[in-house]
């Protein structure tokens, strides 16, 4: 493998997960990712000093586990550490396929469930590797992994030496200090304006603003996946009203589509135009609540990921390059209800799928109108405009 490869390696365990040492990291790898894994698995345990944990998957099964251990005699670990390596599939879209979970997860469209008395306790991030098919559905025929793995690094800046610890702690920083400011800021609406778009929503009762970046109850953050440039603002489900244009490539099911255009009454797609009506009928059935908008995440416009033109084809990734309107099931971390039976009637979306549309531009402004009847502007072409 390439140096990039090294250096993504470097970076996820350093930049991503933050290990430390102690902790002890259980890594699952598939065929297509095992030689990067062992990457991983080595600098890992040298870094924490503890015996890494090294699961091989095939065909969603466990077939073996491999104890990667370090140069010196492992400590015993003390906390446990979860990371997933995966791999892109391109999974070909069947309008007579039933919608069930196995077919949503494969083309990147299943919301994660809102169970509120699971919340994470322990580090856990994903990240993508990668391959041939990958780098085919980016680029096109013959496209190489060694072409996405240096795509990959400008996005996230893993081959930047100032890309060091500072900096990400910074980002969490930053990141936070905005999370919190918007809390208190008690935002009632919020208005999306600009050249292409024209939408307003309610926010959510029952949740709170908040970024990709986790901090579990011990103090410990990490990043579940990087990079990591947003602010997601829950909304209620049954609130928007207005349209706005797609800005950038995203993908649905097996393709990827531009300059679509979608319009919104009572916080449901009313149409959706510029993309293929199987494609946008399949997504839209697949239960009552795939159709209402559940979140606006804002991501500044000027960001080294925001400068990527592609559409990577997994939300975790391409939802950095703008900000992003969301239909479908809410991100569980931003819920702060403790009783799930008060979700429904919070406006709270509980689909089954997931939809993250890109709608942000250096054109588009956010006001926010305050519970004590203020307005203020939030972002204003494509900046974020807190004191923080």
């Amino acid at each position: 493998m390439s140096y990039s490869a090294d250096r993504y390696a470097y970076y996820i365990v350093h930049r991503m997960l933050r290990l430390e040492e102690g902790e002890g990291l259980t890594l699952n790898a598939n065929p297509e990712t095992i030689e990067f894994a062992h990457k991983v698995a080595h600098e890992a345990a040298e870094t924490t000093g503890c015996t890494v944990s090294l699961v091989y998957i095939e065909n969603g099964t466990p077939q073996s586990v491999d104890e990667i251990e370090p140069s010196f005699k492992p400590h015993k670990a003390l906390r446990p550490v979860m990371l997933h390596l995966a791999s892109f599939s391109q999974a070909p879209f069947n309008p007579d396929e039933e919608s069930d979970a196995r077919t949503l997860q494969k083309h990147r469209l299943l919301a994660d469930p809102v169970f509120l008395d699971r919340r994470i306790s322990i580090p856990y991030a994903v990240a993508y590797v990668p391959t041939p098919e990958w780098a085919e559905f980016i680029y096109g025929p013959g496209a190489t992994a060694d072409r996405l793995f240096l795509d990959l690094a400008s996005f996230m800046g893993f081959e930047d030496e100032n890309e060091g610890e500072d900096s990400t702690k910074q980002l969490e920083r930053i990141l936070s200090m905005r999370s919190a400011e918007l809390n208190r800021m008690k935002i009632k609406a919020l208005h999306l304006t600009g050249p292409q778009c024209d939408l307003t929503v309610r926010t959510a009762q029952g949740s709170a603003c908040g970024t990709s970046a986790m901090r579990l109850d011990s103090g410990r953050f990490f990043y579940p996946s990087l990079p990591c440039e947003d602010i997601i603002i829950p909304v209620n489900r049954d609130s928007a009203d207005g349209w706005f244009m797609t800005t950038l490539p995203f993908r649905l099911y097996d393709r990827v589509f531009s300059d679509a255009r979608i319009t919104l009454e009572n916080g449901r797609i009313t149409a959706f135009t510029g993309a293929d009506a199987g494609y946008v009928g399949k997504y839209l059935n697949v239960d009552p609540l795939a159709s209402h908008i559940s979140e606006v995440i804002l991501c500044e416009s000027l960001t080294r990921a925001a400068m990527s033109e592609h559409s990577f084809g997994i939300p975790m990734l391409d939802r950095m390059r703008a900000s992003q309107i969301v239909f479908g099931g809410i991100t569980p971390e931003r819920v702060t209800l403790q009783d799930e039976s008060l979700l429904d009637s919070y406006g709270l979306n509980t689909s089954f799928a997931r939809l993250e549309l890109p709608a942000g531009s250096t054109e588009l402004t956010v006001s926010a109108l305050t519970e004590d009847g203020n307005e203020k502007v939030i972002m204003e072409d494509g900046r974020f405009s807190l004191e923080v």
